[in-house]
């Protein structure tokens, strides 16, 4: 091998070893812009996070996507639903419960389907609403769950409940859609939570809980 090229592939292992060069104009030799140089090394850091640092991060997809896929699920016979019939929305128990007692997660995925039905355009109700404005020293409220702040009849003729089954790996979840006159089950849904997506809610009441304690 002569000098010249022993010359030729120094010079290509020191730029290599020193890295893109960038010119006035921000731009390095690769034609790649110091802005997306600096996004690139972002990536990069983020990739070599350690997965104690990944398990902190908030998940990217929250409860109400499972939400959004139980309603579209529980839709699919919507022909089946008399017109104009209200639906009303309850919380989910654990199967190994009294079916008694919710919690901060079923009362966020109660709050979530009826957002994902009134989205849907199914005629919902919410009887957790009182004929009244309560004003207090805490706020000013609408909603209660003392049932005898709230209307003895509502024209709900349709009523989504449903079970959910701790799991290893996250939550499984059964919802339907039942006719309350008969009991009749109009559709049905199901669905698979992680439980990544489950510890961020109630990571977020523990640390509310903790934040109370402490004031």
């Amino acid at each position: 091998m002569n000098n010249s090229i022993r010359l030729s592939l120094f010079t290509l292992m020191l730029t290599g070893c020193v890295g893109p060069a960038t010119g006035p104009d921000g731009v390095n030799v690769n034609g790649i812009s110091s802005s997306r140089q600096e996004r690139i090394s972002h990536q990069q850091a983020f990739q070599s996070a350690t997965p104690a640092m990944i398990q902190r991060q908030q998940p990217l997809i929250t409860i109400n996507e499972y939400s959004r896929n139980l309603v579209h699920e529980l839709m699919a016979l919507n022909h089946a639903l008399d017109d104009g019939a209200f639906i009303g929305v309850t919380d989910l128990s654990f199967v190994d419960s009294d079916l008694l007692h919710g919690s901060v997660l079923s009362n966020h995925l109660s709050e979530a389907l009826i957002y994902d039905l009134h989205k849907f355009g199914a005629p919902v109700v919410d009887f957790k609403v009182t004929n009244y404005v309560r004003v207090t020293e805490g706020g000013d409220f609408a909603l209660s769950r003392d049932f005898t702040e709230l209307s003895a009849e509502l024209p709900i003729k349709y009523v989504v409940t449903g079970t959910m089954t701790k799991h290893k790996m996250g939550l499984l979840v059964n919802v339907r859609l039942v006719q309350i006159s008969n009991k009749r089950v109009i559709s049905v849904a199901r669905t698979f939570i992680p439980a990544a997506v489950v510890q961020a809610i109630l990571q977020h009441e523990a640390d509310q809980q903790l934040q109370f304690k402490q004031g």
